[in-house]
């Protein structure tokens, strides 16, 4: 017979945390950054409702990516420093405007200002210019 001495030790399971695969909890996220869950939520929640690159193959109930943390504390920063409306969406999107929503907005402005589409397109491309440089 076995003594408790000589039986052999169970095996060891270790089980890796989701934070330890590259992914993390929202909880966690808030611990990290000394925040509330609430805060970081809506935060979670205004960049999935506003289709950010980061959250477009995101998975409701799901751990957060390392892309889906940055994007969340960038907006937290953000919004901590008073960044609200377009200007948050022009720091969070910053290369969503294309060059054709470009034209298209000062095609739109040029024509309330009854400006002749000659002397329109001559400004488009004259704007155009000085932002590409």
């Amino acid at each position: 017979m076995f003594s408790s001495a000589q039986s052999p030790l169970p095996p060891t399971i270790t089980v890796v945390h989701e934070e330890c695969r590259g992914q993390m909890s929202l909880r966690q996220l808030a611990q990290d950054l000394n925040a509330s869950c609430r805060c970081l939520r809506r935060a979670k929640n205004w960049l999935i409702e506003n289709r950010h690159p980061s959250f477009a193959d995101y998975v409701p109930d799901s751990p957060l990516s390392p892309k889906q943390a940055a994007a969340i504390i960038r907006y937290r920063s953000y919004t901590t420093a008073g960044i609200k409306g377009d200007a948050l969406t022009e720091k969070m999107f910053p290369d969503t405007v294309t060059p054709n929503a470009k034209k298209n907005a000062l095609k739109d402005l040029f024509e309330q200002h009854n400006i002749s589409p000659e002397q329109a397109a001559q400004l488009t491309h004259s704007i155009l210019e000085i932002f590409k440089s």
